[in-house]
């Protein structure tokens, strides 16, 4: 369902926002339980990605609360410096990858409900709002540890036509689908201007 949202491209039916850029998927969640492995995961991931020479990582996912809650992130470390995913999204960013990632989706749960790798400073944080422009309430939002405004930007996240697992196309909600909408356009931007003019 994220990838189409990018990679998608059915002429005259449905188009991605990057249909002709090349992927690579990698696998970093364990989908039977939350543990800070998982960040570690990714780390792993994005140097793997590094040595294959990708420009941009979109990152439908991000880590608050755990099984065992004893392990959590807390607000303090919100900070971009803190988390194993947040350092390793610096890391990346130092090597000229472009981290786009999901605010996440507890902004019901108020101020400062950015999850980690979105409260890094060096990386693409995206919410999610409706079509008309209005921040959609399950949108996370800071501000960072450290007083940051994040996300960054925002992208349609409410009623967006992605692939169904199942066939066909349905409409789905979440900062898992603002981000790679966002990570496309950005991935089109850097083909444009590829010195960052």
């Amino acid at each position: 369902m994220v990838l189409s949202t990018m990679a998608g491209n059915i002429p005259g039916k449905y188009v991605g926002t990057a249909p002709q850029a090349n992927y690579i998927l990698c696998i970093t969640e364990d989908t039977y339980t939350e543990s800070p492995f998982e960040e570690y995961n990714w780390v792993s991931a994005a140097e793997y990605l590094d040595s294959m020479g990708v420009d941009v990582i979109n990152s439908s996912l991000g880590y608050l609360g755990f099984g065992d809650t004893s392990l959590n992130h807390h607000f303090a470390d919100l900070d971009g410096k803190t988390a194993p995913m947040s350092i390793g999204a610096e890391i990346a960013a130092s090597r000229g990858i472009l981290c786009v990632n999901s605010a996440g989706n507890e902004g019901r749960n108020g101020a400062s409900s950015i999850s980690v790798p979105a409260d890094a400073e060096h990386i693409l944080s995206v919410g999610a709002v409706w079509n008309n422009g209005t921040l959609v309430g399950f949108s996370s939002y800071g501000p960072t540890y450290d007083s940051r405004v994040k996300p960054d930007v925002c992208a349609q996240g409410v009623l967006v036509t992605v692939a169904s697992p199942m066939g066909g196309y349905i409409k789905a909600n979440g900062t898992s689908f603002s981000s790679p909408i966002m990570a496309g356009m950005v991935a089109c931007l850097r083909q444009g201007c590829p010195n960052g003019s």
